[in-house]
């Protein structure tokens, strides 16, 4: 009877809180990124590709205090970014892909979900671990896949997604999910 996990009202609030902060980065980076396609070759390239995003989401998600909020984070963050990136296109008159746009819509609503996994990447055993070696392996199979071949960066973000995970796993702090009953 005393398995239950029960949410603490303050933690809803900061939960909420969290939400709104990722939303409002997310609206930054988005019109950050829309200038850097614009006035920038090499950023606007780098920004363009599925590795910076996955390390970014990554980093997101794993220091989340429960696998709930790393999804809300997550898809905030995701949300937003596109919904500034592609309104500052319009704004400036730009022209871009409606089938690229619609490609990160649609991964845009799957990030609850990869958020909610990849915050149990951070923890330990073997699941954990299977699914820490399958984020990192997304990375150079969506760099082939999707851009034609593997990029130093992309060996580099491989190398900083592994390290944030391989950080999590090591230390998982004892107070990440604090606001559950029985935390502190």
């Amino acid at each position: 009877m005393g398995t239950e996990r029960t949410e603490k009202p303050a933690c809803r609030i900061r939960g909420m809180v969290r939400a709104a902060v990722m939303l409002g980065a997310g609206l930054a980076v988005g019109v950050i990124i829309r200038f850097f396609d614009l006035y920038t070759t090499n950023l606007g390239n780098m920004f363009s590709e599925l590795s910076v995003w996955v390390f970014l989401g990554t980093v997101i998600s794993v220091r989340s205090r429960t696998p709930f909020q790393a999804a809300g984070a997550v898809f905030g963050f995701c949300f937003g970014m596109l919904a500034a990136y592609y309104t500052t296109a319009r704004l400036t008159h730009s022209i871009y892909s409606p089938v690229m746009a619609r490609g990160w819509w649609a991964f845009s609503l799957l990030t609850p979900l990869l958020g909610y996994c990849v915050w149990h990447a951070g923890g330990r055993g073997r699941t954990a671990r299977l699914l820490a070696i399958g984020i990192i392996a997304v990375i150079p199979a969506a760099a082939v896949l999707l851009f034609d071949r593997l990029r130093g960066r992309d060996l580099l973000l491989m190398a900083l997604t592994g390290a944030v995970l391989y950080r999590e796993q090591r230390g998982r702090i004892k107070g990440k999910a604090r606001c559950w009953r029985g935390g502190v």
